[in-house]
Order: C-alpha cells, then structure tokens, then sequence
C-alpha cells in the first residue's frame, strides 16, 4: 500500500518556489500537438549547433564511459586558464552555469540573508537564493532599459550577502558599460559575494566589451563570473558550465557543494574542442548579430516594443498576457518562451535561430497580429518602456 508523504516533510522555502520556465523539449511538444516544430526559439539555443568536431570528440569518448569522468576537469581547465588567462585553481566546472549557482547558494546562503539581483532576472537567480529562505531584492531596469546602476548602488548599502546578476541580462539583452559596473562593484561592501553572469558574453559587441575578471581582481572582493558552452558554443544538452572566481579558497568551497562529477566525460571533450575553434563561433555571433536587428526592426515595424539586446535573443512587450501569444504560436508550430516574472507577464522572449526560422516567427506573429488588434489586446503603435515596478508579495523592490 502506497502512502503519500505529509506535506510537512517539505521545506516550506521549496514549497513556495515557482516551477523553472524552461523550454519544451521537441518529442514532448509533437506528443502535446501532434505537429513537427518548424522554429524553436524558446530556449536560446544555436541554430549552427556545435562543432562538428565537438560530436566527434564525444562519439570517440563513448567507449570509456564505463569509468567515472575526471572530477577535476583538468584537461578542460587547463584550457581555460590558458585562454583567459587565470589560474587554473581559480576554476570550476559544472552541470552548466545553473549548477554553478546551485553550489555558490548552498555555499554562503543562510536564511533570513538579503540577495540583490535585477528585474526581469533569470529565475534561478532568484528562486536559488529563496530556496535557503533568503529574502532577495530586485532592482527594475531604467524606463529606457539601461543598467539601474543607482538602484543597485542603493540596495548594496545594506550589505547583502551576495549580488548576482548577469550581463547581458537573461530575458531582456541589455549589457552594463564597464563605467556602470566599476561604479556597482565600487558600491559592494567588501564582505557581499559578488556573482556576474557572463552566459551571454560571446554575443557582446566589441565597442560594449570590457574584462569583467580584470575589474573584480582589483578589487579583491569575493567573487565569481559565470560563463557556459551552452549557448554560444551549441553545446546546450551537454551541460558545461564553469566559474572563475577570485580566490581558490572559494573554488575549494565550491566543489563541496557542487556534484562531485559535475561535468561527464562526453561534454568535457566536447567542450575541449568547442573553445579552440574561434571560426565557428565567429559564426554563431555573427549570424546572432545580423538576426537580432532584423527581428528586433521587425517587431517595431509592427508595433511591438522590445528591449535593446546584445544576446541572441529579443526581448518585447506583446501588448497581452504573453502566453496566450505563445499558444497560439505553438499551434503554428512556432515555440517562443512566454515571460512569467511579475510585471513581465506580457513579454515574451524570442531566440534568434536561422534565418528561416525567424521568418516562420514573423510570419506566425502576423497572422494573429490582427486578431489580437480586432480584441483591443495590442493596441496599434505599441511603444511602451520597461514597466516601473516589479514588485510581488514574494520580493522587495528598490525604485
């Protein structure tokens, strides 16, 4: 006989937390709709996927998987320190970049600790810091989508146990200038662990770029930046993250909290292959670059507002309750990602795929474009800026 388990066996942190908003896989979306998908762009994936030698790398690797990876990643740390220019000790690997922030919450979190971060956020930002009953403050963007620098300067004077936020920012695409985050790290006491995702960093145009490592080094203030071969790269379903933080002692703290072998061995080496080949990501970024003005004109043409991004992805205000857009779209065999972050409800967030792709996207949008004009939803010349507040019951805000 099977009995259920009281419902107080549960944290209630865990049980208050949101579901993670993740992409549909494609078997599950033609098993829900019973139609191929023509574009999936819910996920930020790369349409070039992987180096065809990233595969070869993994198909050679099969035959060993019998015996556990190298929990160290030494070969693929190696590599990374020499490409960045670190110490190799100041390196961690993990299950991508979401174990990595897992393992730096369990780290340092205690409950009732404050966690500044921004608005919109990528969720497990947020929802990885409540998990420990930390209460976490979001700072919304600027009306014109630009960093909030004087609100996280603001927030950081009560001295939270860490800040984390990324750039470009995950859903939206704006980057912080290296003034602005001199000025945000200057404002973090020398005891708030400073966490800046870089998930997005290879899309950054060269004019935006600035060495985020070098900064926080002089500093000397904990901290640790997030990077992934997930996105760039194509390398999304092998799950290869890593972080180089400040000092060892934290990547010492860090792989006691992480999965001992975070990275399997066939990702290891196909991320090993991945970061010697700057000819293929030279395309992806390209290719995203090229996409995302395109698309990004488009939506304005047709009346739809959209943050500035410098990812590969856009970010815009579809005018209603965006899941009924990306329903309808689904039907049409189109997967956008619906935004489910208060007040972001109506915004959705696009990837930038091939070409083709995205003018199935376009093409689907127009369809229900009058439609959604004929009900009152999107109201014509749509111009609306980031909305001023993005407080819940669930959060504290800075305005």
């Amino acid at each position: 006989m099977l009995v259920s388990a009281p419902h107080n066996l549960i944290r209630t942190d865990v049980t208050k937390l949101p579901d993670y908003n993740a992409g549909l896989a494609l078997d599950l979306f033609k098993a829900t709709y019973g139609i191929n998908c023509l574009a999936k762009l819910d996920s930020n994936e790369s349409p070039l996927g992987p180096l065809p030698r990233a595969i070869a790398a993994m198909q050679d690797a099969a035959a060993g998987v019998g015996r556990y990876p190298d929990a160290a990643n030494t070969a693929l740390r190696d590599l990374i320190a020499k490409t960045v220019g670190t110490n190799k000790d100041n390196i961690i690997f993990g299950n991508g970049s979401e174990d990595l922030i897992g393992a730096l919450f369990r780290a340092v979190i205690r409950p009732q600790d404050q966690v500044v971060t921004i608005c919109p956020s990528f969720g497990l930002h947020e929802f990885g810091a409540m998990m420990f009953g930390a209460h976490v403050t979001k700072v919304p963007f600027n009306s014109d989508w630009s960093f909030p620098v004087e609100g996280l300067c603001d927030a950081l004077r009560n001295k939270p146990r860490v800040l984390i936020f990324s750039s470009p920012s995950n859903p939206a695409g704006p980057v912080i200038t290296e003034a602005e985050f001199r000025q945000v790290i200057s404002a973090a006491d020398p005891e708030t662990f400073i966490c800046f995702d870089e998930a997005y960093v290879e899309f950054v145009e060269e004019d935006n770029r600035f060495d985020a490592l070098a900064i926080l080094a002089e500093t000397g203030k904990p901290s640790i930046v997030l990077r992934t071969f997930s996105k760039a790269y194509g390398l999304a379903g092998a799950r290869v993250g890593y972080g180089i933080a400040s000092d060892p002692l934290l990547i010492k703290a860090l792989m006691k909290t992480r999965n001992p072998f975070g990275v399997n061995a066939l990702a290891a080496c196909a991320a090993v292959e991945a970061i010697g080949d700057t000819a293929h990501l030279d395309q992806v970024v390209k290719l995203a670059t090229l996409e995302r003005k395109r698309v990004s004109a488009a939506l304005a043409d047709k009346g739809f507002a959209s943050a500035p991004t410098q990812t590969n992805f856009v970010f815009f205000d579809t005018g209603a309750p965006a899941s009924i857009l990306a329903e309808n779209l689904r039907n049409k065999g189109v997967l956008i990602k619906a935004w489910q972050e208060a007040p972001f409800e109506n915004w959705a967030r696009v990837t930038m795929g091939s070409p083709a792709e995205n003018d199935l996207f376009l093409n689907a949008l127009s369809i229900y474009e009058d439609r959604f004009h004929i009900a009152g939803l999107i109201p014509n010349g749509n111009k609306r800026g980031v909305p001023t507040s993005c407080l819940t019951p669930r959060f504290t805000t800075i305005f």
